[in-house]
């Protein structure tokens, strides 16, 4: 009995290990996509923190982004205090790798605050700055 509930409890939290996702499968770390949008939500929560953008596209069609980032922590260690420049309604620059799957979502590589202030994140930051991309155009 006892064995069996050891082995229970190792494989329950074991699964909470593999839930974790794996970047390079949901998102493609080798592209980045230079958007801008209005911002909706904002979750700051551990271990990802979410950001949602409306986005018009080059078809004037709104999209709702999904934009994961670091945790709080992160987003402060790279200079953001996130509860402070956030403001919900502003407009925003942001490069992201996009999804797989090519859902409205993406791993956020930088942003730029209506101010000016850039931030660079931990994603790759590859895209050429004179580069528009409209991932909602094929």
């Amino acid at each position: 009995m006892k064995k069996s509930m050891f082995a229970l409890i190792v494989l329950l939290s074991m699964s909470q290990v593999f839930a974790h996702h794996a970047v390079n499968s949901q998102f493609d770390v080798s592209k980045n996509v230079e958007l801008t949008g209005v911002l909706t939500k904002v979750e700051l929560i551990n271990p990802h923190s979410y950001m949602y953008f409306d986005v018009t596209g080059s078809d004037k069609m709104v999209v709702n982004y999904s934009i994961e980032t670091g945790a709080p922590a992160a987003l402060r260690r790279a200079g953001l205090s996130a509860r402070e420049a956030l403001k919900v309604g502003d407009t925003y620059k942001f490069v992201i790798c996009p999804s797989r799957d090519g859902s409205p979502t993406g791993l956020m590589s930088s942003l730029t605050l209506p101010d000016g202030r850039s931030f660079k994140f931990g994603a790759r930051n590859n895209v050429d700055p004179g580069q528009d991309q409209d991932p909602t155009s094929p």
